[in-house]
């Protein structure tokens, strides 16, 4: 697979993904749908610090197309695929367009798969969506996009990742920025998935692990606190660097984890 194959096929593993209506169930595709802006996609990139701070809740539709530049190719290829910054303000449309237009890497016509296309109501001053070009074919450019919907024409806060397409003619296609594959090596380039999945599988390995470090915010103080005193939470059996019991309060809860913990909680007040 070439890397623009290798992007397109992380992104159309997430059409069907909705937002939610508040920060749980992130990695569910449907649970939790609501209009609110929650997502996966702006939680992981909180957490690799791409953004001048925290992101999610906010429109993500720039944030899809970077999740799954990051997912894909790891956080510093793609600063260099994209020219953006860490702790930047990358999360918005026009802020992508200028990293693009400084790498001298955006065009207003002529789109490639894998290019970041742009929408604009100005003519080019500005730009509200973006997503990702998957393919062109008989005068149509085909997308794949955060934060839309079915609807024909652009939709810039739909709440779902979908795949569609326009006529190259549209009026509001501003440009398409085009990320430097040339940094994806030879080697990279011709990964085939089986590989791919075994190192994003060890990176997410070590992102969990980074989350297991019983890190929290003050305002969970008094649910943890309740957890703990009443038995739902029991820790995974280690010391945090203070010393504390290591409740890996910010990684991942699944399914599997969340019905031990409702069953815990019928059985402590007698309703199991």
């Amino acid at each position: 697979m070439t890397a623009q194959q290798r992007l397109i096929a992380t992104a159309r593993a997430e059409i069907g993904y909705l937002e939610k209506a508040s920060n749980a169930q992130l990695d569910d595709k449907t649970a939790n749908a609501g209009d609110r802006n929650w997502t996966k996609y702006a939680r992981d990139l909180d957490a690799l610090g791409l953004y001048n701070g925290p992101k999610n809740s906010y429109a993500w539709c720039d944030m899809f197309c970077d999740w799954c530049f990051v997912k894909t190719f790891g956080l510093e290829k793609t600063l260099v695929m994209t020219g953006q910054i860490l702790d930047g303000y990358g999360a918005g449309c026009t802020e992508s367009v200028r990293y693009y237009k400084n790498l001298g890497r955006f065009f207003t016509q002529n789109p490639q798969s894998g290019d970041q296309i742009f929408f604009s109501k100005d003519g080019g001053k500005s730009f509200y969506h973006t997503g990702l070009v998957e393919k062109v074919e008989n005068g149509r450019v085909y997308t794949i996009e955060g934060n839309t919907s079915s609807a024909a024409g652009v939709v810039e806060n739909g709440g779902c990742v979908r795949n569609k397409s326009y006529a190259l003619s549209y009026e509001k296609i501003g440009g398409y920025g085009r990320p430097d594959y040339s940094v994806i090596t030879e080697e990279e380039d011709n990964m085939d998935q089986a590989t791919f999945d075994k190192m994003f599988a060890a990176s997410m390995n070590k992102y969990r692990s980074d989350l297991r470090d019983n890190d929290s915010g003050s305002w969970s103080q008094e649910a943890r606190d309740f957890a703990i005193r009443e038995g739902l939470f029991a820790g995974n059996g280690t010391c945090a660097k203070d010393g504390q019991p290591n409740m890996m309060w910010e990684d991942f809860l699944t399914r599997e984890q969340a019905a031990q913990l409702l069953y815990r909680f019928a059985r402590k007040y007698g309703l199991a």
